[in-house]
């Protein structure tokens, strides 16, 4: 399907189309891990267990120090460790509290596909194709899809299944027979693909647009929400250098612009916020809702059913989010290990 509309040009600076006003944060702290590190991936099972990846830290003669510290698992009322040696992760998915995949680098090398299944840890390391996308950066996994550049697998029940995706993908969202991929963090924006329950099929996606004096304009679409087969969202931003100005540090001037794109089964609305930042993350709020983390990463954005948005300030740096079993959760640095909740 083509894009419509063909692109969405950049209002005025001064206009902002989210309007969002800074509420009382509906998000609660339920757990924090001992040291000093982050959760640095987040997934939610269907059963509500949350599994996170660990990086710790710790200073030696004056130099940070970081190392990743394997799984953690959440079930309401304590952490369980599981560590992962010479495994490097780049994707985290979960269906429940015996069951959870990481997709990354085993000893260095790509396409490493991990399952923990009832306490017991299982590897398969990928080969060819599928080895030079899964694993790497850029790949990422929800409702037991994962997805990198054109490649796909998908978990079945017993065994992962390949797919060829019609447009390269490095994010994904939605659930059963209605999920949805956009291009991701790290490529520019291009079409979007849409599974159906049977196919894949692509979806164009509008132009990002920049200023017309612009330098090294840099367009992203980071995540993408399903709310409903004609309510679905796609976010990101722009980023572009402004010619012949330059920072207080004496650096190339950078402005930075966030967007939300709707689509409502037939195009799409593009609505523009306020220039300072880009939007990296988002979720469903599991009430016909969503959240958005944008580039501060220390603001969550809230889109309710009935269309306001509203920004909640959570202590500490964000580092992911996730949706699982109508809550939604939240990663944080403040600076132990911790984790929020939405209330």
């Amino acid at each position: 399907m083509p894009a419509r509309p063909a692109s969405c040009a950049q209002p005025s600076p001064k206009v902002d189309d989210l309007h969002p006003a800074t509420v009382k944060s509906a998000w609660k702290r339920v757990a924090t891990d001992t040291g000093s590190g982050s959760l640095d991936h987040l997934a939610v099972g269907a059963d509500g267990t949350v599994w996170a990846t660990r990086t710790t830290r710790r200073t030696v003669a004056g130099a940070v120090e970081t190392r990743f510290d394997g799984l953690r698992r959440w079930d309401g009322k304590r952490w369980t460790a599981f560590p992962l040696p010479n495994v490097q992760v780049t994707a985290l998915g979960a269906a429940s509290a015996e069951q959870a995949w990481v997709f990354g680098l085993a000893a260095g090398q790509p396409g490493l596909v991990g399952s923990f299944q009832h306490g017991v840890w299982a590897s398969l390391q990928l080969a060819g194709q599928l080895a030079t996308s899964i694993g790497t950066a850029g790949t990422a996994t929800r409702a037991g899809w994962t997805v990198n550049g054109t490649t796909a697998l998908h978990w079945n029940g017993s065994t992962w299944q390949y797919y060829e995706l019609p447009a390269p993908a490095g994010a994904v969202g939605g659930e059963g027979s209605a999920v949805w991929t956009v291009s991701g963090p790290i490529m520019p924006p291009g079409p979007a693909a849409r599974w159906d329950g049977t196919a894949w099929q692509q979806i164009g996606v509008p132009r990002l647009a920049v200023p017309r004096k612009s330098d090294s304009p840099r367009p992203r679409l980071t995540g993408v929400v399903v709310l409903g087969p004609r309510d679905v969202w796609a976010v990101g931003g722009v980023s572009w250098l402004v010619p012949g100005r330059s920072s207080p540090q004496d650096e190339p001037l950078e402005r930075r612009r966030p967007v939300a794109l709707h689509w409502n089964g037939t195009s799409w609305r593009c609505l523009w916020g306020r220039l300072g930042t880009t939007f990296t993350q988002a979720e469903p709020d599991g009430h016909g809702g969503m959240w958005v983390l944008d580039s501060t990463a220390s603001r969550l954005l809230h889109l309710s059913r009935a269309g306001r948005w509203t920004a909640h300030p959570i202590p500490g740096t964000i580092t992911a989010l996730a949706h699982g079993a109508s809550r939604t959760y939240a990663a944080a640095s403040t600076p132990h290990p911790t984790l929020w909740r939405a209330s």
